[in-house]
């Protein structure tokens, strides 16, 4: 019998989002960070996100959607458990409220936020159990009538989609490599990253997440307390099959009239 995969480890998390994720990630191009820019401005969209509304950006990085929304006029907030990338976000912008915290427990009273954002495929650290917390503990922290907007891979577009192995330019004569595996039974998807630099040093981080299909996630945000939660295919409210990303608009339920 194959051996069963499962999730990283906390420890496995906390090594990959640290000065190595800042190296692959940060540098963005401008039009990448336009791209951000875009992505974030549509979720609050289509969380109809009131104008000058409270956004909670969980979990938030190093701010590449969080600082452009608080530019747009909304009192965000971000929340991330990885202090490099909360450094790097603070150097960026002391627009947002930066706020060092796990989003297993967030440190907000409940009902505090119009809307979260989950973007940038943010779930699947944890498991089937843990991620279900995760939401449920989202939700605390939303408003009644309050939206959450998840972005993320989900399994049956990885199962099209899979390569074994890629690479890429990172700019300054950065190289990264990657090597993956999928279980798509399982749905647990492997990574290892190497980062190649202008000096020929090398980084390398081994991760493995949990993918899930969109019936699952469904379920999931459900058993998590929210009252309604609607699938698109992408962030402009698109429709959703196998060859688009999940984007899912989870709402909480709303005080009885």
């Amino acid at each position: 019998m194959a051996e069963r995969r499962s999730p990283s480890t906390q420890e496995t998390w906390d090594a990959f989002f640290s000065e190595f994720y800042l190296h692959v990630h940060a540098a963005e191009s401008r039009r990448e960070a336009e791209a951000a820019r875009e992505q974030a401005r549509a979720a609050a969209e289509l969380a109809r996100t009131p104008e000058g509304g409270s956004l909670l950006d969980v979990p938030c990085g190093f701010g590449r959607h969080a600082i452009p929304l608080a530019e747009d006029g909304f009192d965000v907030t971000g929340v991330d458990r990885a202090a490099a990338l909360l450094t790097e976000a603070k150097r960026r912008s002391e627009a947002p409220t930066w706020v060092l915290g796990d989003y297993r427990e967030l440190p907000f009273a409940d009902g505090t936020f119009d809307t979260a954002i989950n973007l940038y495929t943010s779930l699947g650290y944890l498991g089937d159990e843990g991620d279900t917390a995760v939401l449920a503990e989202i939700a605390r922290v939303l408003k009644p009538g309050g939206r959450l907007v998840i972005e993320t891979m989900h399994r049956d577009l990885l199962v099209r989609t899979f390569d074994e192995s890629g690479w890429q330019l990172l700019g300054e004569g950065r190289l990264l490599l990657e090597q993956r595996a999928f279980d798509p039974i399982g749905g647990i998807a492997q990574d290892t990253q190497t980062l190649i630099g202008s000096d020929g040093r090398r980084e390398s981080q081994t991760f493995a997440t949990r993918v899930y299909s969109a019936t699952e996630l469904v379920a999931m945000v459900r058993a998590a307390g929210f009252e309604k939660a609607t699938a698109y295919g992408d962030l402009a409210g698109g429709p959703f099959d196998t060859n688009t990303r999940l984007v899912l608009v989870a709402r909480t339920p709303q005080d009885a009239e």
